[in-house]
């Protein structure tokens, strides 16, 4: 779906605008694809998508986590492609109804849907579940799914659900335990990294050392 230099998907997860392009300007052209969640869009506004692909050139995956009816998924779905945006994450538990809705609205962006959460608690409820949303993405011809990167035998078994034509994003690395590299060996496309870059006292040198410890795993 993308091209794949780094392996890495930057989590622009910023208070404001100007520090988020500020942290952009020095690492954007060294990483894979910018992903955005609702904090930093709600305060700015959804036209700061459209603004940072047109800035950068990179893919921009929005990361909400859509979990609602489908009139209003589709909405969003709708709201965020208007901008340019590549993909949008949503929830499993929405149901194939609104998946196929939502899917019928996504003319160009790629959806996505969650396994697991990678938080502490990110598994209480997932865990009876996670294996069959995996397989959902695969049935609803779905362009990828998120993993937990800190927990890369998680990651390893959704390779072997999705097989090799979805693309598999994984957060959790680095702030929340997860190795460079370790989900993209577990067989990840994309690690998500966002506060280990972002509160780096040089995020551009901190991107080139990540780039560095992911490297060998990107063609194993």
């Amino acid at each position: 779906m993308w091209d794949r230099d780094s392996g890495i998907m930057f989590a622009a997860d910023l208070p404001d605008r100007d520090s988020a392009f500020s942290i952009l300007d020095e690492v954007a052209d060294q990483v894979d694809v910018i992903k955005f969640n609702y904090p930093l869009i709600l305060r700015e506004g959804i036209n700061l998508l459209g603004e940072t692909k047109k800035r950068y050139g990179r893919p921009v995956f929005a990361d909400f986590k859509v979990a609602d009816v489908p009139v209003t998924n589709n909405r969003i779905i709708k709201l965020c492609e208007e901008e340019g945006v590549d993909a949008v994450m949503l929830h499993g538990f929405i149901g194939v109804e609104a998946l196929r809705r939502a899917k019928k609205v996504a003319d160009k962006l790629g959806l996505f849907l969650v396994t697991q959460l990678t938080s502490p608690g990110g598994a209480d409820f997932f865990e009876p579940h996670w294996k069959k949303f995996a397989e959902l993405a695969v049935v609803m011809e779905l362009e990828g799914v998120q993993a937990p990167g800190n927990r890369p035998q998680v990651v390893k078994q959704v390779r072997e659900i999705v097989g090799d034509e979805l693309v598999i994003v994984s957060c959790g690395i680095g702030a929340q335990g997860g190795k460079y590299g370790g989900a993209i060996a577990a067989g990840a496309d994309f690690e998500i990294i966002g506060r280990d870059i972002y509160r780096a006292d040089s995020p551009g040198d901190k991107v080139e050392s990540i780039r560095r410890e992911i490297k060998p795993h990107l063609n194993n």
